[in-house]
């Protein structure tokens, strides 16, 4: 998300900054320096860093109340919180939650976005808070068909100032091409720098006032295609809500997706993103292929090969964690089509070994690439990994439930339940070293039934308080079926 920077002209500076700013600049000083002291504070001192960039959000505020045609002010105050937003530790120290802060960004992104309709950081700045918002409405297999409504509506119009954003940047880059094009070169590089005075010599023309300038960053090829990849990453998100939402636009989705896909192609070339672009590709086929299958338009077969040939073709996979986690999340996804698949089937012996075996076998991919993953030099997240290897056991473990009741996951019912706890113990562990409160709590609880199914009920029974909640997420993700929800009930009372 593009952070304008603000650079000062003048480079005196008083020993303390003006508690009372009278101009739009003062007041944007004032933010900045807050802004800054946040950021020294951010790795060691939550909640000294988020009293900062509070203050100043304030301090933006109140200067917009003031001028609020002011559209570095505007800006700052709509980035600095959506940047909040995506800080669990620093969220953690606010009584706002992410949904608030992200309306409130939202809020500030639309009021800069009026007094500079075709700026291209705050058109693709907004598209980022409308796409943040899309997933945390539609997250989760419990949404309700109005937030999943919701999200599909802030995801289309992320897409559209995505288009304008691009249209913007393309322009901007033909122009500063054109212009080098036209430009003589001088004779004397000399000539050249004294028609563009140094900063520093502003001072002595201003010596008394202090003035800022916005540093925007030039136009690139890059920036193009960074803002392809955020266009091709929104599309691969609807493709989820398309199923459930709209089904019939399912062709316009991929009619829509061709010029983009060739686009991101022709943009990386002669760049060092060509894994990212290709990974980038890979996510959008592959939930467009389950979006294809969910209505019927793919079968089974022809789904398999499109994850296997996506993921096992087009990327060397090197020492990627990312590219892991995403075949993972594919397999993992595929799992989930093929177990809502063989609810709707009808009863029959063969076709339901079929679709067991199918489930089985992508699960088993996917803990194997979650483990790799483990394994890599520098991997982050390591906490949501973990998480996600329980997750996989305990899907491995529910299909030796009715109605599966597959033989390999009945035989191995010990085994499965006993990986579960270690990997979400183990998320826990490393949730508490990332200082990641949500994911360490959703850990020990999940380790707390694995537990109780197991035998245990000790610990389930600390949690009491939190984990209906989480029985009931954990069921709608297929993670507990009817028969330990019961006696899961059983060891509550």
């Amino acid at each position: 998300m593009p952070k304008r920077q603000l650079l000062k002209v003048n480079k005196k500076k008083e020993k303390h900054a003006q508690l009372d700013p009278e101009t739009a600049d003062e007041y944007l000083a004032a933010g900045v320096e807050a802004e800054e002291a946040g950021e020294k504070w951010r790795a060691g001192d939550s909640a000294k860093s988020s009293r900062f960039f509070v203050r100043a959000i304030e301090l933006y505020g109140a200067g917009l109340e003031r001028f609020p045609d002011s559209f570095d002010l505007s800006y700052n105050k709509a980035h600095l919180q959506y940047d909040i937003s995506q800080q669990p530790r620093l969220l953690a120290q606010l009584s706002a939650s992410t949904t608030d802060l992200l309306e409130l960004a939202l809020e500030s992104h639309r009021s800069a976005l009026k007094l500079k309709q075709d700026d291209a950081d705050v058109l693709f700045n907004t598209a980022q808070v409308l796409t943040s918002l899309g997933e945390l409405r539609s997250e989760g297999s419990s949404a309700n068909p109005a937030d999943r409504d919701d999200a599909l509506k802030k995801f289309q119009e992320a897409m559209e100032l995505f288009q304008r954003c691009f249209a913007v940047q393309e322009y901007q880059l033909n122009e500063a091409q054109a212009t080098m094009t036209a430009a003589p070169m001088p004779d004397n590089p000399a000539d050249e720098a004294s028609d563009h005075p140094i900063i520093e010599e502003l001072d002595s023309q201003f010596p008394e006032e202090e003035q800022w300038a916005s540093i925007i960053e030039p136009i690139t090829t890059n920036t193009l295609l960074d803002t392809t990849t955020a266009q091709i990453e929104t599309l691969t998100v609807i493709c989820g809500l398309v199923v459930s939402q709209d089904p019939a636009g399912l062709p316009w989705l991929e009619e829509y997706s061709r010029p983009l896909l060739q686009r991101a192609t022709f943009l990386v070339e002669g760049t060092d993103r060509a894994q990212e672009v290709l990974l980038s590709r890979a996510n959008f086929k592959c939930a467009f292929a389950d979006a294809a299958f969910r209505t019927g338009r793919l079968d089974l077969t022809t789904y398999q090969e499109e994850v296997n040939n996506t993921f096992g073709i087009d990327i060397d996979p090197g020492s990627s964690v990312q590219w892991f986690c995403d075949r993972a999340d594919a397999y993992i996804n595929l799992t989930a089509s093929v177990r809502a698949a063989a609810d709707l089937a009808s009863p029959n012996e063969g076709v339901s070994s079929q679709l067991n075996d199918v489930q089985w076998k992508y699960l088993t991919r996917a803990l194997a690439d979650l483990t790799t993953a483990t394994k890599l030099p520098n991997v982050p997240n390591l906490a949501k990994i973990h998480l996600r290897r329980g997750d996989c056991e305990l899907l491995r473990y529910c299909l030796g439930k009715a109605p599966s009741c597959y033989k390999q996951a009945i035989h191995n019912t010990t085994m499965l339940l006993r990986n579960a706890e270690i990997y979400y113990r183990g998320a826990a562990k490393f949730a508490k070293v990332e200082m990641a409160s949500q994911e360490e709590g959703e850990a020990l609880i999940k380790e707390a039934v694995v537990s109780s199914l197991s035998g245990d009920s000790a610990k389930l029974k600390i949690y009491s308080t939190r984990v209906v909640k989480t029985i009931d997420e954990m069921r709608d993700e297929g993670l507990l079926m009817a028969e330990d929800i019961g006696r899961l009930g059983q060891q509550l009372k």
